[in-house]
């Protein structure tokens, strides 16, 4: 009988191909998650800044290289149309960033610690490149002295708006007329100090305004030094707050259970038509925090889920067995 070689088992035919998928498997995972590199440009910057343009796709990459000496600050600012967008400053060839834009943001001014050249990396964060997003952006790279106005430059710790004519003036997201409008303000309306920088030939300055809490950029050429406002005054027995000077403090009714409401002191600290907490000491004593976002009270440091309705201008809040009747005034100011 001639001879007949063995039928391969399973197992044995699964061990080789087993071993190719995880290695195509491995290949392909690698492939999708490395940077793709779309576009490498070395800048040559200087304070005005160089405005740069682009547009990126999945893991696509731009990097923009410049030269510098030691103690200059690179100074970086990006607008995009994709909040996924950021870039990381770091040294050329190295791997720890000066700069990380997905927790930091969308400004950066950052003093050099050494001669070299350093890279302006440009991507789509993770989870919006696996989905294979897109962006466009532009970018002013500068290199030279950052003006801080806030403890680096001098500078007042409150600005007034002046010299403003013919409407409001205007509230950036960021330091440039690229970035899209978020509020306004008018001439007299006095605004905190959170620092200025050059972009281009502007200088902008971060800002937030006195009473509503809005914040942005506004160009500086239309501010002037000012006195500090007259903060608002605590009722006694009121709330502490997180640290931050309240915007408003008054009274509300409110109650730790039942139906009858009392008076209660509050304060509010905003940010932005429709954003506060409002902090409120209960008839008991309690302390509670309300976070209000997109104009709706949405959250409390309380375990109950926090319910309400409206009425006219007026949230109805109940947290657990507590009760509050908070004026739409009290979150927006006016």
């Amino acid at each position: 009988m001639p001879f007949a070689p063995a039928r391969p088992t399973l197992a044995a035919r699964s061990v080789p191909a087993l071993a190719r998928s995880l290695a195509l498997s491995l290949a392909l995972s690698l492939a999708l998650s490395h940077p793709v590199l779309a576009q490498a440009e070395t800048v040559a910057a200087d304070a005005r800044g160089t405005l740069l343009t682009g547009s990126l796709r999945g893991d696509e990459t731009d990097e923009y290289s410049v030269a510098a000496e030691a103690g200059q600050t690179l100074s970086v600012d990006l607008a995009t149309s994709n909040a996924s967008l950021s870039f990381n400053i770091l040294p050329q060839g190295g791997a720890e960033a000066l700069f990380v834009g997905s927790t930091s943001g969308a400004v950066a001014d950052i003093p050099l610690p050494a001669a070299g050249t350093y890279v302006v990396r440009v991507s789509l964060m993770r989870n919006a490149a696996r989905r294979g997003e897109s962006a466009d952006y532009s970018v002013l790279i500068g290199l030279g002295g950052a003006d801080f106005a806030d403890g680096l430059a001098g500078g007042p710790d409150w600005w007034a708006v002046s010299g403003v004519t013919g409407g409001a003036l205007n509230i950036r997201s960021g330091p440039g007329t690229r970035y899209p409008v978020t509020g306004k303000a008018q001439n007299g309306e006095v605004m905190q100090n959170r620092g200025c920088r050059m972009s281009g030939a502007t200088r902008w300055c971060s800002v937030r305004v006195d009473g509503s809490g809005v914040q942005g950029w506004v160009a500086g050429r239309y501010l002037v030094e000012t006195a500090a406002p007259m903060a608002a005054e605590v009722p006694p027995g009121g709330p502490k707050g997180n640290g931050l000077p309240f915007d408003a403090t008054g009274e509300i009714p409110c109650a730790a259970s039942g139906d009858t409401l009392a008076s209660c002191p509050f304060g509010v600290v905003r940010d932005g038509p429709g954003n506060a907490g409002v902090w409120v000491v209960l008839d008991d004593g309690t302390e509670r925090a309300i976070l209000f976002e997109g104009g709706k009270p949405v959250s409390a440091d309380a375990p109950a889920d926090v319910t309400f309705d409206k009425s006219g201008d007026m949230f109805r809040i109940r947290i657990g067995a507590e009760r509050y009747a908070i004026p739409e005034a009290v979150v927006n100011g006016g």
